[in-house]
């Protein structure tokens, strides 16, 4: 076996070896994928993201999340002040009407 056979061999090996991995890596991505609201990602992309606190929550996402998830109050924003929280009601009243 001379020296070009053996490096073809490694390639071919690593480059199989790399595309069955990716392919692993596909499947479980898919698999074992997290849902996420679209409320979340709604309400988040409204708030000043400023992950100040003021809200009693240690960033803007996990305040997006209690709103949806444990029914907080959408006017704790105090950065965003009013608007915002009459922006959350109207994302979580939409939502909710055309889930029914």
């Amino acid at each position: 076996m001379g020296v070009g056979e053996l490096v073809l061999r490694s390639v071919l090996f690593m480059g199989g070896l790399s595309t069955l991995l990716g392919v692993l890596i596909l499947v479980f991505s898919k698999v074992f994928e997290v849902k996420v609201d679209p409320r979340i990602e709604a309400i988040n992309s409204i708030l000043p993201a400023y992950n100040c606190g003021s809200c009693g929550y240690p960033g803007c996402i996990q305040y997006a999340t209690a709103v949806v998830n444990d029914g907080v109050s959408p006017t704790k924003c105090t950065p965003g002040g009013p608007d915002i929280g009459k922006k959350i009601r109207d994302i979580l009243d939409n939502t909710t009407a055309t889930n029914a």
